[in-house]
């Protein structure tokens, strides 16, 4: 798509500070960890050409599809303006054998995918964003 020419812009909604089972690191390790993370993905999307990444940095591993974070993202929406929003299977759990979707990942699909419609398109559904101008 980028090659294409479509701006693209991502969003990462948890700062993926738990993604980790090293047993040489505890809890200290989170922020550090986050800062690898979003630096890593700065450097994919670069080779990607891909404009711009938005981080949100929901802890990892505790995501939850809520009413806040639908309005976030509804925000983002509102404000770019994207001709096409790509997010995750809201219902998919399992993926073969060996691979059960993350809860988190579950979790941002269905709030994108509520954040797509209705929210995003229905002017009257978080009405504080259109005294922001959005």
């Amino acid at each position: 798509m980028a090659k294409a020419g479509c701006e693209i812009v991502t969003v990462v909604i948890t700062s993926g500070d738990a993604g980790s089972n090293d047993p040489k690191h505890g809890a200290d390790y989170k922020p550090t960890l986050a800062r690898i993370r979003e630096r890593e993905q700065k450097s994919a999307n670069a080779v990607l050409g891909i404009k711009e990444s938005i981080f949100l940095g929901y802890p990892d591993g505790e995501l939850e599809a809520t009413l806040e974070l639908r309005k976030e993202l509804t925000r983002l929406i509102r404000q770019h303006k994207p001709d096409t929003v790509v997010i995750g299977d809201p219902q998919g759990v399992f993926y073969g054998n060996g691979y059960i979707n993350h809860p988190d990942h579950r979790a941002a699909a269905q709030a994108g995918l509520y954040a797509v419609f209705p929210s995003s398109e229905t002017r009257l559904i978080f009405t504080d964003l259109l005294l922001d101008g959005v």
